[in-house]
């Protein structure tokens, strides 16, 4: 392996010039300092990065955790942190943590070991204990969709609220008052924000569903499809299903075709998030769009710019959502 000194020895000058020369130090002649890179290239000389952000105290790098990168919608908001970090000078770690919230914390505490300069963390649970460590630790981190109740934390995060009361009443001025939600688990904030909200509107219009019409499942299509199979095999079926993903939405859509259930003419289905596959010809799906890809962005944007010392306050930054009206939904039969 080639080092400092072989190169000073090559080039007649010390190693601390050399050293100070690959570091571009204004101490150091634009001339000398291209003979000592060139000749650096020449003999393969490789930076020890680790060596270097242990002095500078800095990496470069961002570690990233998400509860499931084989969702669309979390992929997207990896692509908007990648894209933003890149551009800046920044790479990116990324940790799955299968929505397991020990397995979040052992990638936490992996990535202070790696010491990363920051974490970016989309989980959705209420309550996690990895924040608190993060802020006693003083590494600086930010939150995407989601807030915590406990830890006094900076976020980039959609009005769920807003975004499930546009998917409910969409369906309410169509018609529909048989109305079920298959929404997430209890014990994420999306689950039980969306679920809430689906509650109150029905309300405020009006509109009684029995409480077994409200399931929390996983943001999986395997378990939208099962709790819709649930429901669509009932006597006194619903005649729309609001979906608090577009995952559970696909699993809905599935289940209704099994059964020889037509979708819009005798079920409409609202979904949440809008990915990609929402959009496809044989699906159409109509949901309601999150900015996904912006959220990334501006996580990163945020964090990168505390990191620099060029941001003081915390970000709260609230996104509104948009209903995307396409073929699932239509008047009751």
């Amino acid at each position: 392996m080639v080092t400092i000194k072989d190169i000073a020895k090559a080039a007649g000058v010390s190693p601390s010039t050399v050293s100070r020369a690959l570091n571009d130090s204004p101490l150091i002649r634009e001339s000398t300092k291209e003979r000592i890179k060139r000749l650096a290239a020449e003999l393969g000389y490789e930076r020890n990065e680790l060596a270097r952000s242990l002095v500078k105290g800095r990496t470069r790098a961002l570690g990233l955790l998400v509860p499931d990168i084989t969702n669309p919608f979390f992929a997207e908001i990896v692509k908007g942190v990648e894209d933003t970090a890149h551009a800046r000078g920044y790479g990116v770690i990324l940790c799955n943590t299968g929505d397991d919230p020990e397995k979040e914390r052992d990638y936490g505490l992996l990535l202070r070991r790696k010491r990363v300069d920051g974490q970016i963390i989309t989980s959705v649970a209420l309550e996690d204990p990895l924040l608190s460590e993060l802020r006693r630790a003083e590494i600086p981190f930010v939150l995407v969709s989601r807030t915590s109740h406990t830890v006094d934390a900076p976020y980039v995060i959609v009005d769920d609220r807003l975004g499930a009361r546009l998917a409910v009443e969409h369906l309410i001025s169509l018609g529909h008052k048989r109305i079920a939600c298959i929404s997430g688990p209890k014990g994420t904030e999306p689950g039980h924000v969306r679920a809430e909200a689906f509650r109150e509107v029905l309300s405020g219009n009006g509109i009684r569903v029995p409480r077994s019409w409200v399931k929390h499942t996983d943001f999986t299509w395997e378990a939208g499809e099962e709790a819709a199979r649930e429901f669509l095999s009932r006597r006194r079926r619903p005649t729309a299903i609001f979906a608090a993903n577009d995952l559970i939405a696909l699993g809905v859509l599935v289940a209704a075709h099994n059964l020889g259930i037509a979708v819009p003419e005798e079920l409409s289905v609202v979904g949440f998030d809008d990915i990609a596959y929402a959009s496809l010809p044989l699906i159409e799906l109509t949901t309601v769009a999150q900015p996904t890809y912006r959220m990334g962005c501006l996580a990163a944007e945020w964090l990168i710019d505390v990191l620099e010392g060029k941001r003081r306050k915390k970000l709260r930054k609230l996104l509104r959502p948009e209903l995307v009206v396409r073929k699932t939904t239509a008047p009751p039969p």
